[in-house]
């Protein structure tokens, strides 16, 4: 099994991952999910960082399932910080795709739609008009591109998220500005962006501790879960 997200901060809550440069990806680990083999990889932000690892992965590896995994936003008003966000449906580029639902017996999650988009969602406004134009409750930046890997190869496909932040929330920095075009983010821009602002200090340390938050939930629910082999 193969699990994608875009930053292995995402991977944060699981115990004893050892992240390398590899073939594909640029931090790959490999591990057990619920007693199975399992390779965890982050390669960036957006879809083609994302179908590029789970493309080259997969074609070297034996997987039997692909996971989309990691952090997403919440653009329904009533989901939280830390929520749980199991995709039945992934929107992305005027395509939809169809998620399984892993058998997690001990936890809880919200299911619903969610849309693939190419810029981080900043604002609570931007938020209102996707989850309005779309129907769909969560959004992120790769699920779409895994799915259609998935689909290429017949395999297994699912999309397991934790909400890093709410319908209401607002980034104090242009993420878009300091996005790279291979996928990561220039700190060297956002600390420029933050400057002297103790306002924005604070927003991004408050940032820091959701994604932290949500990485722990993420391992915590994806620890329960069966996918198909």
């Amino acid at each position: 099994m193969l699990l994608v997200a875009a930053d292995r901060r995402e991977f944060a809550g699981f115990e004893g991952l050892v992240f390398r440069p590899a073939a594909g990806a640029r931090s790959l680990a490999a591990g057990e999910l619920n007693g199975v083999p399992a390779l965890f990889a982050a390669n960036g932000v957006g879809r083609r960082a994302a179908a590029a690892a789970a493309r080259a992965i997969a074609g070297a590896n034996p997987v039997a399932a692909l996971v989309s995994t990691g952090f997403a936003g919440a653009l329904a008003p009533d989901y939280k910080v830390g929520d749980l966000f199991v995709a039945q449906r992934v929107i992305g580029g005027g395509v939809g795709y169809s998620g399984r639902l892993p058998a997690c017996p001990n936890g809880s999650c919200r299911r619903g739609t969610l849309l693939t988009v190419d810029r981080v969602v900043q604002s609570a406004e931007e938020k209102r008009r996707l989850a309005a134009s779309s129907g769909a409750q969560a959004v992120d930046m790769e699920a779409a591109a895994v799915a259609e890997v998935a689909a290429e190869r017949s395999l297994p496909f699912y999309c397991v998220r934790a909400l890093s932040d709410d319908a209401e929330a607002a980034f104090p920095i242009d993420f878009n500005r300091a996005l790279r075009a291979d996928g990561s983010f220039s700190i060297t821009d956002i600390l420029r962006q933050v400057g002297l602002s103790r306002a924005r200090r604070r927003q991004l340390a408050r940032l820091k501790r959701d994604g932290e938050r949500a990485a722990r939930s993420l391992a915590a629910f994806l620890s329960t879960c069966e996918f198909a082999r």
